[in-house]
C-alpha cells in the first residue's frame, strides 16, 4: 500500500534543525541540532508506504550479467558503477566491486601470464621423438618431441599463455613440462624388446647430467 505524500515538518519549519537554548553559569547558550522528528530531512510521512516505510528503498535481489575480461586473476576487482548501495535523498549509487576467485584447471596452473602443463610420453617417444597433440586454452597444438628427450625437459609455446588484462598485444606462453612415463606393467613382447634394449644399450649407468635444480632453474627461467 502507498504511503502519503510527504509534508513540511511542522517542528522544524523544513529546515531540518532546530535550535535549543540552554541556560549555563555563562548565560544563555544557543545550539544547533539535527530535528528529531524528520531525523534532518526537513518533510515527514504521516502514513508512510508499507513496504520502504518511508526510506524510498526496496530491497531485491536482481541477477546482472558481468563481462569478465580476459586476463582476470585471483583477487582481480571488477567494479560496476552504480550497482552499489543506493544514494542518500536521491544521490546517485555507489559502485559495486567483484573480486574474482578462479576455480583449479584440470591440467593447467597458472604463473603470471604463463600457462603450465605437465606432459606424460612414453619412452619410445623419448628415445625416438614423436610428433604430439597437446592441449591449449583455444583448442589442441601440435608440439615436436626430439628424439633424446629426457624427463624434465621444458618447451616454450609462445604466445599461448594469458593475455594481459590491460593490455591484449602482450600473452605469456605455455610452458609444456615433459614426464617420460615409465611402463608399470609390460606384456610378454614388450618385456623381451626391452631385454634386447638392455642388451643392446649394455649396463653402465651414467651420472645424470642435470640435476634437481637445474630442472627447476630451466622451469622457471633461471
Amino acid at each position: 500500500e502507498p504511503g502519503t505524500t510527504p509534508v513540511r515538518c511542522s517542528t522544524c519549519n523544513g529546515q531540518g534543525e532546530v535550535r535549543q537554548v540552554r541556560q549555563t553559569f555563562l548565560g544563555q547558550m544557543v545550539q544547533t541540532a539535527t530535528c528529531p522528528t524528520c531525523n534532518g530531512r526537513g518533510e515527514t510521512i504521516s502514513s508512510p508506504c508499507k513496504t520502504c516505510r518511508g526510506t524510498g528503498l526496496e530491497r531485491k535481489n536482481v541477477k546482472k550479467k558481468v563481462q569478465i575480461p580476459a586476463g582476470v586473476d585471483v583477487g582481480t576487482q571488477i567494479r560496476l558503477n552504480n550497482e552499489g548501495g543506493p544514494g542518500v535523498f536521491g544521490g546517485p549509487s555507489g559502485s559495486l566491486f567483484l573480486v574474482v576467485d578462479v576455480k583449479p584447471h584440470q591440467f593447467f596452473k597458472r604463473r603470471d601470464l604463463d600457462i603450465l602443463l605437465n606432459l606424460d610420453i612414453n619412452v619410445a617417444q623419448a628415445a625416438l621423438g614423436a610428433e604430439v597433440t597437446i592441449p591449449t586454452m583455444e583448442g589442441e597444438d601440435k608440439l615436436k618431441i626430439p628424439a633424446g628427450t629426457q624427463s624434465g625437459k621444458i618447451f616454450h609455446v609462445k604466445g599461448k599463455g594469458v593475455p594481459h588484462v590491460r593490455n591484449k598485444h602482450q600473452r605469456g606462453d605455455e610452458i609444456v613440462i615433459v614426464n617420460v612415463a615409465i611402463p608399470t606393467k609390460l606384456t610378454k613382447e614388450q618385456r623381451e624388446l626391452f631385454d634386447k634394449l638392455a642388451e643392446s644399450l649394455g649396463t653402465t649407468v651414467k651420472p645424470q647430467e642435470k640435476g634437481f635444480l637445474d630442472w627447476l632453474n630451466e622451469a622457471f627461467g633461471g
